[in-house]
């Protein structure tokens, strides 16, 4: 389980110098069961005082050398309790994901209009700010799911040898909790489907230290939970997962044996044996699963029956699906519709898929020394542009219609990174916002595009 610290660890230099760098016991009882050391009932709050702050008084580093413009926030609001982890985007709706040094988190929605807190919901645990059942790209690490309208949170202890995690299904509109469901292991939501919460948990292991590995596989238990109630409708058991789909009427599962299709009932729908699966995406009616192929992936393509549609091998290794298509970056970045067909493909080593909002671009970190952003046109594809970053390791954090979020290395402060907005069509880089504390987290709305730091919400326009 990934704690506060660690994922602090993660957002700062050790995650973006890893990344540089590369080539690419359980518990009966229904969801009121809770382990001795669950922590009490959440604190909600329906209001929250703040402080807003205008461009004229933001901290800012002073101007470096790239010769751009400022770019200062057109509004910000100090929050009262922690530091901003993570931004979750929901059509309209912003949701924050907080967390403080004393242990203890809070999910909070954010009013744009009020340019403040509309509540704030608190939990005595930790955000769990990874999930070993979702594996899209390393900067996608935020533990809030929204779904069928409800929010749901996850949260674990302070101390990393304490095993237990609890998900929290809160009401968006208000923020109240109306379940919560606690076990002793490391939970993650994988989707919501047909008022089913589907979720894992992974068996804990804890090293004595970090070169220490499991001696067998870990288990992971998949739980159908009642999305209204929080009662455990079933479970089933699986060792060595490594991702998990609501998708094809029901649940896909994939581990280094091969995929496991469920009905929401926990009936097994169709089982195939196909290697070490790295992952499995929904792509139209039917699940792809990435296998496990040397420098390569075999892409296999299954039905709702369990039919195998198509096969491909690409030098793809990180895969992002939206509807009827399917895009896999590594050597390549292909667009596969759900055929099969290759849409379009574009050499060049790619990473860590983002989608505008509007759905007209995607892009990507990029570059062998991961220090470029890619946007490639959507649908019909081609590379639109690429721009370098001014430092050796930069990467698309957030997008709005207008403009993408690069996040790169401040080379004048190496402790902190820098934010640059680039223009969506020609790539151009407009102005620079150089923080005095580490960025978090970006979302993008339309043109507007919202920063968390360590204790501080930011909205950002478009430049110019």
């Amino acid at each position: 389980m990934a704690s506060r610290r660690a994922y602090l660890r993660a957002a700062g230099l050790a995650l973006v110098g890893v990344a540089g760098c590369n080539g690419l016991g359980e518990r009966d009882g229904t969801a009121t069961d809770a382990p001795t050391a669950s922590p009490a009932d959440p604190e909600r709050t329906t209001s929250t005082r703040t402080e807003r702050t205008t461009t004229e008084d933001t901290d800012t580093e002073p101007a470096g050398s790239d010769g751009l413009d400022e770019w200062r926030p057109t509004w910000s609001f100090d929050v009262e309790f922690g530091d901003v982890l993570a931004l979750t985007a929901d059509g309209s709706d912003l949701y924050a994901t907080l967390s403080d040094d004393a242990g203890r988190s809070a999910v909070a929605k954010v009013d744009r209009a009020r340019q403040d807190l509309a509540w704030q919901t608190q939990f005595p645990g930790e955000a769990v700010t990874s999930t070993h059942l979702r594996q899209t790209n390393a900067r996608d690490t935020r533990s809030l799911t929204v779904a069928d309208a409800a929010l749901y949170a996850v949260t674990g202890p302070r101390e990393e040898d304490d095993t237990w995690t609890r998900i929290h299904a809160l009401d968006p509109d208000s923020g109240r909790e109306q379940w919560s469901f606690a076990r002793d292991r490391e939970l993650a939501v994988a989707g919501v489907r047909d008022g089913t919460v589907v979720a894992g948990g992974l068996e804990f292991f804890v090293p004595d230290s970090t070169h220490d590995i499991p001696e067998e596989p870990l288990t992971t238990v998949v739980y159908g939970i009642d999305a209204t109630s929080g009662d455990v409708r079933w479970s089933r058991e699986f060792t060595a997962v490594e991702a998990a789909t609501t998708a094809t009427g029901g649940l896909a599962v994939a581990s280094a044996s091969g995929v496991t299709a469920l009905d929401m009932d926990g009936t097994e729908r169709w089982s195939k044996s196909t290697g070490e699966a790295r992952t499995v995406v929904p792509v139209g009616d039917g699940v792809v699963v990435a296998v496990e192929d040397g420098d390569r992936s075999t892409l296999r393509a299954f039905g709702p029956d369990g039919s195998e549609r198509w096969q491909k091998r690409r030098a793809v290794e990180v895969f992002l699906a939206d509807g009827d298509r399917l895009y896999a970056l590594g050597e390549e970045t292909v667009a596969f519709d759900a055929d099969g067909t290759v849409a379009w493909a574009v050499d060049g080593h790619g990473q860590w898929p983002l989608l505008a909002p509007d759905g007209e671009t995607l892009y990507a970190r990029a570059g062998v020394g991961a220090d470029a952003v890619d946007a490639f046109s959507v649908p019909e594809g081609g590379r639109r542009f690429r721009w370098t970053t001014p430092s050796n390791n930069g990467w698309p954090t957030g997008a709005t219609d207008s403009f993408v979020v690069a996040e790169a290395i401040t080379p004048e402060t190496a402790e902190f990174t820098s934010l640059f907005a680039v223009d969506e069509q020609s790539g151009e880089p407009m102005a620079v916002y150089r923080p005095a504390e580490r960025v978090l987290d970006v979302a993008g709305f339309a043109d507007v595009a919202y920063a968390g730091t360590g204790g501080r919400l930011l909205a950002f326009e478009r430049p110019g």
